[in-house]
Formats: C-alpha cells, structure tokens, sequence
C-alpha cells in the first residue's frame, strides 16, 4: 500500500493533538473513520496516527 502523502500526515497529525488536547473523544473516532476509509487500516502511517490518540475510542 502506498505512503501517506506528508502533507496529510501532517494535517492527520496536527488534527489528533488538538483532539487529545480538547480531550475531544468523538473528534478522534471521526479522525480514525476518516484515515482508514482513505488509507485503510493496514496503512503503517495509518496505525501509527492511531498509536498518537491518548484516548480509547
């Protein structure tokens, strides 16, 4: 499977800390929804933006 463009990563990356600094729990579930639908699950940039949430979702 491809690479992640860095460009998402970035936004991806971006994106969660906000989220887990909100402790905005349902804005990482729709994170996660959003990189698996584009990416897919066994993405390695994918799993690793998951590892980043400091929440169980």
């Amino acid at each position: 499977m491809s690479s992640m463009p860095a460009g998402d990563y970035n936004r991806y990356l971006a994106a969660i800390k906000a989220a887990n600094d909100a402790a905005d729990k349902e804005a990482l579930r729709q994170i996660q929804k959003q990189l698996i639908a584009e990416y897919g699950a066994s993405n390695d940039d994918v799993d690793y933006l998951i590892r980043q949430f400091r929440y169980n979702i």
